[in-house]
């Protein structure tokens, strides 16, 4: 669950749960309050309505055995409805067949269905009830002095005024509120400690590595096991602590090469530098003494001159490569063309030291490759380079090699030298390596060719790759894009 939804979470139990709580317990509390004060209040008006009945039944038969005319006269029939109304009761009075009382707040007439029960029943010296859907009625005969008869009905309600909630219970609202109260609160602290805790420790463990980052300690590492927000900033924080521990890793690499290429320019440059002053004091102090020892002297500091041009040029591409500022002019090349003709370029050269150098092309489809034709000459250039200072046979051979594959072009440049051994092969792409160890100069190079060549390969989406069996020759491979596959920046 993320950090954004956990505390929404929250905010709604926080405020469903106590509610509920709350209602539950108000509930409960009701519930007993009412069935204790509700059995209470049935008690005593069960005890009360009981003998007000029965005090109104005595008087009643009492009137009907002694003044049954009493129930002709008005005024003691109002006051009988005073006294039947305060019991929930009716009465209702028949003389004659016609009903010449009704205290029932309904239309006599309504009442006859009630009333049917009692026909076929002996009513005349005692009550006789019968219990309907909405009343309990009660009859009994009257007998008048002038002779006449009728009859007396009550009717008494089937609901009791007790049935009615007590209103005397809103007392238990300060315990509803006392509860309500406390429900927030152990929510509320509940909800705190869990936020705390998911919260509050992460981001001290955070503020812990960042210290220990201050202090140069770059292998503190951490990490959070839920995929939320503090899982995302953990994230965050532990990429960017590697990436930190990679920079540093690369400054010192830097640092080593910077040196590393201070010792081998220092080393590459005295050695040519130290020739040209010799040759150069030579001619100087006459020791040169005739024009063929002349022309031999100034050979040699322009050989030495150029070899350091190149040395320098070198040096030049490779920290421009190294740093990405040399521009590329990439454009769809047919591969076998070019190669082909690469190869009348070098062939001159390569023949003046009895080298023979073959294509041999396995590349049938028309796809262009993309390239940039002066960089990848240069990386032509200077595997050749490689090739011609390790050709040790009689009949010394470089080949190049072209094949096809589905999404690019695999060149292969194959000499039949020495060979290099297996320990040494992973470096030769590595700046300023030779596997020469003595760095002999008498094959010239710089060791960085391979480099370079590596940078500008690398520079074409391509990969660059060696392989070599000592005795039998060395193969440099590398490929380019087609330009279907060339991803444009």
């Amino acid at each position: 669950m993320s950090l954004k939804s956990k505390i929404w979470a929250s905010y709604i139990i926080m405020i469903i749960i106590p509610l509920l709580l709350a209602v539950l317990s108000a509930r409960l509390i009701l519930s007993n309050y009412e069935k204790d004060h509700q059995l209470q209040i049935i008690e005593i008006a069960l005890e009360e309505k009981m003998q007000e009945n029965m005090d109104f039944m005595d008087e009643l038969d009492n009137t009907l055995a002694n003044k049954p005319d009493n129930f002709k006269d008005s005024f003691f029939l109002s006051r009988i409805n005073e006294r039947i109304s305060s019991l929930n009761m009716g009465v209702l009075i028949q003389y004659n067949e016609k009903f010449m009382y009704n205290s029932v707040p309904v239309n006599a007439e309504k009442l006859k269905p009630y009333l049917v029960k009692f026909l076929q029943q002996d009513v005349a010296n005692r009550w006789v009830s019968a219990i309907s859907k909405d009343y309990i009625v009660k009859c009994r005969a009257l007998s008048f002095s002038d002779g006449t008869t009728g009859r007396i009905y009550l009717f008494m309600s089937r609901t009791a005024p007790w049935d009615t909630p007590p209103a005397g219970h809103t007392g238990y609202v300060k315990w509803v509120f006392l509860i309500f109260i406390i429900c927030i609160f152990m929510t509320n602290s509940f909800l705190t400690y869990r936020l705390s805790k998911s919260l509050i420790k992460p981001l001290d463990s955070v503020k812990k590595a960042a210290k220990e980052i201050q202090y140069g300690n770059l292998d503190y590492p951490i990490s959070y096991p839920v995929k939320n927000e503090i899982g995302e900033l953990y994230q965050a924080f532990e990429e960017m602590r590697i990436k930190l521990k990679q920079s540093q890793a690369l400054n010192a690499q830097y640092e080593n090469s910077r040196k590393e290429l201070i010792s081998n320019i220092s080393h590459d440059l005295k050695t040519p530098i130290t020739a040209i002053k010799g040759y150069a004091q030579g001619i100087i102090e006459g020791v040169a003494n005739n024009p063929s020892k002349i022309e031999k002297y100034l050979r040699t500091i322009f050989t030495n001159a150029v070899e350091m041009e190149r040395l320098t040029n070198d040096l030049v591409l490779f920290s421009k490569l190294d740093i990405k500022q040399i521009p590329f002019s990439f454009e769809c090349v047919d591969i076998n063309r070019y190669l082909e003709d690469a190869r009348e370029e070098l062939h001159f050269d390569l023949t003046e030291n009895n080298i023979a150098l073959n294509f041999e092309s396995y590349y049938e489809s028309d796809d262009l490759i993309m390239a940039d034709r002066q960089r990848l000459i240069r990386v032509i250039h200077n595997i050749m380079e490689n090739a011609k200072k390790h050709l040790n046979k009689q009949e010394k051979e470089i080949k190049i090699i072209l094949k096809e594959e589905k999404n690019e072009a695999l060149i292969e440049i194959r000499d039949n030298g020495c060979g290099i051994p297996a320990d040494r092969l992973p470096l030769i792409f590595d700046r300023f390596y030779r596997v020469d160890c003595a760095r002999n100069r008498t094959t010239g190079g710089s060791g960085i060719g391979l480099s370079i060549a590596k940078e500008i390969i690398e520079a074409h989406q391509g990969r660059i790759w060696g392989e070599s069996t000592e005795g039998l020759g060395t193969s440099i491979f590398f490929t380019l894009k087609k330009a279907a596959y060339f991803k444009k920046d």
